[in-house]
């Protein structure tokens, strides 16, 4: 049996990021290939895909009520009502393109072990939707905290995943068991994903952890 020690996983990223990827059974040298293989087929679509994501986002006011606030500080946007969004909205755009940068970086970088910089920009994606402003969030200068419900994060990764899936299902030429490999390399990913928002989101439960007699730290 491995011990984890529950203290470092909460502070130590790079710990995280091993402790997930052997207990999920991640193979940066595999299923990070896995989704690599996908840029061709992806990045020629992303902004068909980055529509669709706020289209379906925009389809309830309660999602785009995290849309309505002004995206800036200095005064030259209003908070909108949030029946006026729609796809092309300045208030959308900004968040299209930063979707687009995400979604070309995933399928673009080629470093998935634990330590890798590509991680702390995941785990920063997942920090910056809490409302957090801080000097490591520099594409937040100038503008207002960003806060969206943890509830809707989580179904929207679960809205990403379906689509990724008819995607991959959809291109001829890959022979089944390809299709499958891709496939759980990317339902690795989005749960990787998920635990990054979801440590930001829930700390305190983040810190209070089990030591190896069973009994809860104090």
């Amino acid at each position: 049996m491995e011990h984890v020690d529950g203290t470092v996983i909460n502070q130590d990223l790079s710990a995280r990021l091993r402790y997930i990827q052997s207990f999920l059974q991640w193979e940066p040298a595999k299923d990070g290939k896995l989704i690599e293989a996908c840029k061709p087929v992806l990045a020629p679509i992303v902004t068909n895909v980055v529509d669709a994501v706020y289209d379906h986002l925009l389809k309830y006011d309660i999602t785009a009520a995290s849309f309505a606030p002004k995206q800036s500080r200095e005064g030259d946007t209003q908070d909108v009502n949030v029946r006026e969004l729609h796809r092309d909205h300045e208030n959308i755009r900004f968040r299209k393109d930063f979707l687009k940068g995400y979604l070309v970086r995933l399928v673009t970088n080629h470093d998935w072990i634990p330590e890798s910089k590509f991680w702390e920009y995941i785990d920063m994606v997942g920090k910056v939707h809490t409302g957090v402003t801080d000097s490591d969030l520099k594409h937040r200068k100038n503008r207002p905290a960003l806060f969206v419900e943890y509830r809707e994060i989580n179904l929207l990764l679960g809205w990403v995943e379906n689509a990724v899936t008819d995607i991959v299902m959809g291109v001829e030429g890959l022979e089944s068991q390809t299709k499958v490999d891709i496939l759980k390399a990317f339902n690795k990913f989005w749960w990787i994903q998920n635990d990054l928002f979801s440590r930001h989101y829930m700390p305190d439960l983040n810190a209070s952890h089990t030591e190896q007699d069973g009994h809860p730290s104090t």
